[in-house]
């Protein structure tokens, strides 16, 4: 682990709002030992400014998305990886920058990052199973998808994409399309990457990413079951111990607690013959 870029993160996770771009890539620099975090925001700021450039003479919202998209897609060549889709860079904001390929959250950061710049009023949607972006003014929201060199979605358009996501037809809410905090655009962030090293049997750096998980969201119960899993797996018994205790002290009657606390005395044992 990168003890200093663990640090830094911990402190960017005490504020509200946490730093977006900072943050995201302060979690590459735990792969990247050596990545100026520094280079890459002004990188986003050069982009911003060229971006307002080409916003210029747009009349309105609808068009200054459009030219956002067009600067970003069509002349500076961001697209989305659909031949490596689960490659762990297309997580990490450096490599986005430097290959311009990403997935939909990452290219979703970057497009609100660099539209913020430019002027834009831009937040996530942490859409299910494909993560968006929606512009806002004075006429209500334009819902905006990075992955497909940003074309605006109709409500019809929105719901394809969610029937394709579940393989199925499913019932649009509202909330589907709520405005995520930097918070929970990070936890996603964390989660795919989570899900790709869990794939690749890489037990130590999903746990990593749990970790900073659980510092943006401290009492998220499903990781802190998922991370004592793993310590168990990784015969950290102290460490799954910690976990499924902490898990039975935030939620006592939550439906896995017996479960919970079968672990407890198991790892329990296992410590007591370790010391």
């Amino acid at each position: 682990m990168n003890q200093e870029a663990r640090s830094e993160f911990v402190a960017l996770a005490s504020r509200e709002p946490v730093a977006l771009a900072r943050a995201a890539l302060v979690i590459a620099k735990e792969e990247y030992p050596g990545l100026e975090v520094d280079r890459y925001l002004e990188r986003l700021a050069e982009l911003g400014r060229e971006a307002a450039r080409w916003m210029g003479t747009a009349a309105n919202t609808v068009e200054k998305v459009q030219a956002l998209s067009r600067f970003l897609f069509e002349h500076q060549g961001f697209a989305g990886n659909q031949s490596s889709y689960g490659d762990p860079r297309n997580s990490f904001l450096n490599e986005v920058l430097e290959r311009k390929l990403g997935i939909p959250i990452s290219l979703s950061v970057v497009y609100i990052e660099v539209g913020r710049r430019a002027g834009l009023k831009l937040e996530g949607v942490s859409f299910p199973g494909h993560f968006l972006v929606k512009a806002t003014d004075e006429r209500g929201e334009l819902i905006i998808d990075p992955f497909n060199e940003g074309t605006i979605l109709d409500l019809e358009q929105i719901r394809a994409l969610l029937n394709r996501v579940y393989g199925q037809p499913v019932e649009l809410h509202p909330a589907m399309l709520r405005a995520a905090s930097s918070r929970q655009i990070l936890s996603r962030m964390l989660r795919n990457l989570k899900n790709i090293y869990v794939a690749a049997a890489d037990w130590m750096r999903a746990v990593a990413a749990l970790d900073r998980i659980l510092i943006l969201e401290p009492r998220s119960l499903e990781e802190l079951l998922e991370r004592a899993k793993l310590y168990e797996t990784l015969e950290c018994f102290q460490a799954a111990l910690d976990d499924l205790q902490s898990f039975l002290s935030i939620a006592p009657d939550h439906p896995f607690a017996e479960a919970a606390r079968d672990g407890v005395m198991r790892l329990a044992r296992q410590v007591s013959r370790i010391s």
